[in-house]
């Protein structure tokens, strides 16, 4: 093997760590998706986020959403 390939091969792999903010209705209750890493939303179900004029709504009611619980987790699994 190459010394390099050897070297990545000892090195410990850095553990993936997303920071993920839920995003909630207040009217509705519904729990509509969830923002990972400050730059991605991802909707719970197919159309649980809509986004009018840059603006997250519910996909149930219509209204804006507002961010709810945070964390930080280490698979997309874990989050929520």
């Amino acid at each position: 093997m190459s010394a390099s390939l050897t070297q990545a091969l000892e090195e410990p792999r850095q553990k993936v760590r997303i920071a993920w903010l839920e995003l909630t209705c207040l009217p509705c209750g519904e729990v509509a998706g969830y923002i990972e890493d400050g730059r991605v939303v991802r909707p719970v179900y197919p159309g649980g986020i809509r986004l009018e004029q840059g603006r997250p709504r519910c996909g149930r009611c219509n209204a804006l959403l507002f961010g709810g619980e945070r964390g930080v987790a280490t698979s997309r699994e874990s989050i929520g």
